[in-house]
């Protein structure tokens, strides 16, 4: 259960016919002069490190408490963690009889830019390991923390306004996982990224990004991907620079004092980089408010920076230059967007969206459509609903869950782990889910 990583050894946990290493840093932690700056290669460590327990999770925005999501993610106190600035950690999901160059599986949580984390439920990865495959959660920055892009935060030579932080964090424990996986028993070269609602968005973000090139070989993208979905939005500088205006009137400052004066420009960069968190963090709870109230959409998006996103990621997939690899996409029958009544496929915004980029893509692309009605309430197949099938963890979820919902997830967790391994959710077997194309529309129903 340790392992020579290049910052130093871990010791993991033992899991459920696998071992876990939590909490394992994949960056210097992002406070002090690092607040808003890119991640940095984590800090080399003596002796052994306990990757026992999970790390924090970053500064929550919002309350999912309040939410229908509470019961969903948030009502096991067996998955708590502390939330910190400090929060750069992934967890890695080892098979216990894996032996060598195993397919690795990276995955980003959702959370509308502004909640979760790596180790909420449902994301026990021990179904998906029971197949041959490593999976790694992550943390990353979010909200204001990770997502405000505003002209104070810029950096010289770099870009103009700073953003895009927690896209960043991202790409940093990608980069991690490529370097040190095979440590782990994985193969490097065979990397999936796979990802629900923001998480998908970011992934979508990253794939029309070069930075990402190299960096994994195919990709999952879960409620949340497509060509123009209609929760997908790409800001501009001038657009972002409002929210960070927001932040400036919450800490009591003029927003374009800043402008004014150099007294002016001193005073908003000490209060953005030197408030406590304690501090800091009502005030962007205080200008989450006003942005909501404000400005329309998710307040904190990804950005054309003109660095990471060098424009508009639905341009980059219109001519063509998105990375070219295999992907899955899919949505749900309730999902956000869907139609309050009769919902449908013809119907799903998101699900055209999905089509939209299937063919786009080309022949390596599949299309999929989660519409079990999960029991226990009136929810439906609503925005998240599949996770728990992915993931294989039915059972810790609160439902009085029936013999077709264990069968459903048996079948998903086989067509994604299969996909994981080689690109295909067929796997060996019959080709009975075939690609998206224009000629063909195939879409594979899980219901």
């Amino acid at each position: 259960m340790t392992v020579r990583t290049a910052y130093g050894l871990l010791e993991g946990a033992e899991g459920k016919n696998c071992t876990i290493y939590m909490g394992v840093p994949y960056a210097k932690a992002p406070v002090g002069p690092l607040r808003w700056r890119k991640p940095q290669r984590p800090e080399p460590w003596e002796g052994v490190r306990q990757a026992t327990h999970f790390g924090a999770k970053s500064v929550q925005f919002g309350n999912p408490r309040d939410t229908f999501y509470n019961n969903e993610f948030y009502s096991n106190k067996a998955f708590e963690v502390p939330i910190s600035e400090d929060c750069l950690y992934l967890n890695v999901w080892v098979p216990k009889e894996g032996g060598g160059n195993l397919p690795v599986a990276v995955y980003v949580h959702g959370g509308a830019f502004m909640g979760g984390a790596g180790s909420n439920l449902p994301f026990v990865c021990n179904a998906l390991t029971d197949q041959g495959v490593i999976v790694v959660t992550l943390n990353y920055r979010l909200g204001a923390l990770g997502f405000l892009c505003h002209p104070l935060l810029g950096v010289e030579g770099e870009n103009e306004a700073g953003g895009n932080l927690g896209l960043w964090d991202q790409l940093a424990a990608i980069a991690w996982v490529r370097e040190n996986i095979a440590a782990f028993g994985g193969d490097p070269d065979n990397i999936t990224v796979f990802g629900q609602s923001a998480g998908a968005m970011s992934l979508q973000a990253l794939a029309t990004s070069p930075k990402s090139r190299g960096l994994f070989r195919r990709m999952i993208l879960q409620s949340g991907g497509g060509y123009r979905n209609p929760l997908g939005e790409y800001r501009t500088i001038a657009q972002a620079e409002t929210f960070g205006d927001d932040l400036l009137e919450a800490l009591g400052l003029p927003c374009h004092g800043w402008r004014e004066s150099k007294t002016g420009r001193r005073d908003a960069e000490r209060a953005l980089w030197e408030t406590p968190a304690e501090q800091l963090c009502p005030a962007l709870n205080k200008a989450l408010a006003a942005a909501f109230g404000q400005h329309k959409g998710m307040p904190y998006v990804p950005v054309v920076d003109g660095e990471l996103l060098k424009e508009d990621g639905n341009t980059v997939i219109e001519r063509g230059e998105a990375l070219q690899i295999p992907c899955i996409l899919g949505c749900n029958g309730d999902d956000l967007t869907a139609a309050r009544e009769n919902p449908s496929m013809d119907n799903s915004p998101m699900h055209r969206a999905n089509t939209a980029y299937a063919q786009k893509m080309g022949k390596d692309a599949y299309v999929y459509y989660f519409d079990r009605k999960l029991p226990g309430d009136s929810a439906g197949a609503f925005h998240s609903a599949e996770l728990w099938y992915v993931f294989g963890s039915l059972e810790y979820c609160w439902r009085p869950l029936e013999d077709t919902d264990y069968a459903l997830s048996r079948k998903m967790v086989q067509r994604w782990t299969n996909f994981f391994k080689t690109g295909d959710p067929n796997g060996t077997g019959p080709k009975t889910w075939r690609p998206y194309t224009a000629a063909d529309r195939f879409v594979a129903l899980f219901r």
